[in-house]
């Protein structure tokens, strides 16, 4: 398991490979939970991927409610995305949250498994 905090009351991230998801602990709490899964792309696949290469795809994030707003939301997607591009991945953001956090945030798009057309930015 991978972690890290940042600083003094915060919470503890952690990356629970066996579990296919990112929490982030207050103390022993579970506050909040990023749940992924990872797939091979392939080139005959008409995904336009290149053999070899891996896509996380981030499915689900939730906080406790007693706890939103606090920006723990944000944590958990930037230390995911984060380990995502040390491992050499591609990210799919099937989940909202996570794909509105990647459009404010342009220095994570390259990781996207499509990168956003200029189309798509215009309008």
């Amino acid at each position: 398991m991978d972690e890290t905090s940042a600083g003094p009351g915060a919470v503890r991230l952690v990356h629970d490979e066996d579990r296919d998801r990112y929490e982030a602990l207050d103390g022993d709490e579970l506050v909040a939970v990023l749940a992924y899964g990872d797939e091979d792309l392939s080139p005959d696949s008409g995904d336009g991927g290149a053999l070899g290469v891996r896509v996380r795809d981030l499915r689900s994030t939730v906080v406790a409610p007693e706890r939103s707003g606090q920006g723990i939301g944000s944590a958990i997607v930037r230390y995911a995305l984060d380990d995502i591009r040390g491992q050499g991945l591609k990210v799919r953001p099937t989940c909202w949250f996570t794909r509105g956090w990647i459009g404010r945030h342009p220095d994570y798009a390259d990781l996207l498994e499509t990168p956003p057309s200029t189309s798509d930015q215009e309008g």
